[in-house]
């Protein structure tokens, strides 16, 4: 089926002295800040035979092209009238585009310009994808359900930032993609800030050796203090009721211990839990990628329970992070984030395996769903 739209690949500034070849006539350079139509049908096609035409100047100046010409993230804008395109049904033709190829291959990609009206439309486009379910089991976060397969994205006090993470890294069973769609964006700040985690390895292994071996020698373990009830004061203040979809004690042991997880019934029915040691680097596609809730525990999981500094720890000796070498890692990693204002209809796909993700602080309203998979 050969639907009636085009499609922008959005692209920053890049300049390749070796493009120019014996078939350069045929070639399209990619421009200053310039991004280029494509042909919607043409998406079912390899990206070499993709019908470039004329540019036109780019609405993702944010985005960043990666040492291998990658460009970061990928960004498909619908430029057609956006009412006479059926976004579910576009999705279901260039899924596997989408999910094997262009996903892999770029870490996460911007749908802009859809008609995507609210929840519903969204959890319609999420079951096109045909991608397994994850359960939010083990996470952190309070979220409310709002439609299937969809879910409000961290409901911390906008004030909270929330520091960079890989979903549910802190368990073994973790999603493989997260999708977010912004249904209502702020007015001031609300970003989803992402960055790629193989860049972030990279990083770590060249700047801060030390801690680089440690990491992949040792792996580590979590250790959080979860109220009985849901706290939504607290960026992770999901009561362990919701964590393991129980009201009993006995039932949530059933579930700590598939997981490998030590635990402890505190006062005031509260638990503290720690995970069994888990990998802190990993590899993924052949290359190393920092894969882990190091940075969101170390920086942010702080609550009237919890103490952050104290949050992660060394899976071999339980020796806390070094500090100074930490605040300086984060910094860096901070430094090549790529963080873009959300427009209404927005839907980001996330690689969980190689992109972490964070939130800025913001003025409200705002509604970013979300939704996990594997």
């Amino acid at each position: 089926m050969r639907l009636s739209l085009f499609i922008l690949l959005s692209y920053l500034s890049y300049t390749l002295a070796s493009r120019k070849s014996s078939n350069a006539q045929n070639s399209v350079p990619i421009a200053s800040r310039r991004s280029f139509h494509v042909h919607g049908g043409s998406l079912q096609s390899p990206v070499s035979t993709l019908n470039l035409i004329d540019g036109e100047e780019m609405s993702m100046t944010e985005s960043r092209i990666l040492s291998d010409s990658t460009v970061f993230p990928l960004t498909l804008k619908c430029s057609s009238d956006s009412k006479k395109v059926d976004v579910v049904e576009w999705v279901k033709v260039n899924k596997d585009r989408l999910v094997s190829e262009l996903l892999p291959k770029h870490g996460a990609i911007v749908l802009r310009g859809f008609e995507v009206k609210d929840e519903e439309a969204f959890s319609r486009i999420i079951k096109s994808l045909d991608l397994e379910e994850q359960p939010y089991i083990g996470g952190n976060a309070v979220r409310t359900v709002v439609a299937d397969r969809v879910f409000t994205s961290n409901e911390s006090p906008p004030t909270e930032r929330i520091p960079f993470h890989h979903e549910m890294a802190q368990v073994p069973r973790y999603p493989t993609r997260v999708m977010f769609y912004c249904q209502v964006p702020s007015r001031e700040g609300g970003e989803t800030p992402i960055v790629r985690s193989d860049e972030v390895c990279d990083i770590l292994r060249e700047e801060f050796p030390d801690l680089y071996e440690r990491f992949k020698e040792e792996g580590v373990k979590y250790v959080r203090v979860a109220p009985m009830d849901d706290d939504p004061t607290s960026a992770l203040g999901r009561g362990w009721k919701s964590t393991f979809g129980t009201s009993s004690r006995e039932k949530a042991e059933v579930e700590m211990k598939k997981d490998g997880f030590e635990w402890e019934w505190k006062d005031n029915d509260e638990l503290l839990t720690k995970s069994k040691k888990l990998s802190a680097i990993r590899m993924v596609d052949g290359k190393e990628v920092f894969f882990n809730q190091v940075i969101a525990a170390y920086s942010g999981w702080n609550d009237s329970r919890n103490v952050a500094s104290r949050a992660v720890v060394f899976g071999e000796t339980g020796d806390l992070l070094p500090s100074a070498t930490m605040k300086a890692f984060i910094e860096r990693v901070n430094g090549i984030a790529v963080s873009f204002e959300w427009k209404q209809g927005d839907v980001l796909l996330i690689d969980n395996r190689q992109v972490m993700h964070s939130r800025a602080p913001f003025v409200k309203p705002r509604r970013v769903l979300a939704s996990l998979a594997r």
